[in-house]
C-alpha cells in the first residue's frame, strides 16, 4: 500500500493542528471527534514562466465544523497552485534585482575604463580599446533596462 500524507484538523476552526503532518500507509481515524485526521493531497505545481507569472499556493478542505455530522472517510485537504501573471511592480523588482546582481561586474568594467583613460594620455577612447566581454556585460544590463545595445 502506498504511503499517504495526513493532517490533524480542528473541526471548529478548520486549522491544521500545530502544523503536524503524518506519513502512513493507513491511519486509524475517528471521524466523530472535535479533531480529525484527514488525508492531505499535494498536487503537482504546474510549469510556468517565472519571468511573467508566479505560482500561488492554497490549501483547502470541506467545512467540517458541524460536530453533529461525522466527517466522511474520503475527506481530503488539498494543496493546489494557481498560476497568475506578475504585476508590473513585481516584474520591475525582478529586473532591478538582475541589474543589482551585475553591480560587481560593472564596477570592474568602470575600473577598466578608468585605467584606459589614465594610460591613453588624453587620446580619445574607442570601442575597440575594450574587450568584447566588456561590451557583452554592458549590453546585457542595457537590455534589462530596455535600452538598445552599444
Amino acid at each position: 500500500m502506498a504511503i499517504k500524507n495526513y493532517v490533524r484538523v480542528d473541526r471548529v476552526t478548520g486549522k491544521v493542528m500545530g502544523g503536524r503532518r503524518s506519513e502512513e500507509t493507513e491511519i486509524k481515524r475517528a471521524f466523530h471527534k472535535p479533531t480529525v485526521w484527514i488525508e492531505f493531497e499535494i498536487q503537482t505545481k504546474p510549469s510556468f514562466n517565472p519571468a511573467t507569472h508566479k505560482a500561488v499556493m492554497s490549501e483547502s478542505h470541506p467545512d467540517l465544523s458541524d460536530l453533529a455530522i461525522d466527517v466522511p472517510p474520503d475527506t481530503k485537504r488539498t494543496r493546489s497552485w494557481t498560476i497568475v501573471a506578475l504585476t508590473t511592480a513585481e516584474k520591475n523588482a525582478i529586473r532591478d534585482t538582475k541589474i543589482d546582481n551585475t553591480n560587481n561586474k560593472m564596477a570592474r568594467i568602470v575600473e577598466h575604463i578608468l585605467v584606459k583613460i589614465a594610460t591613453k594620455n588624453g587620446v580619445a577612447l574607442e570601442k575597440s580599446d575594450f574587450p568584447a566581454k566588456v561590451w557583452t556585460a554592458v549590453n546585457a544590463r542595457r537590455a534589462l533596462r530596455g535600452e538598445s545595445p552599444v
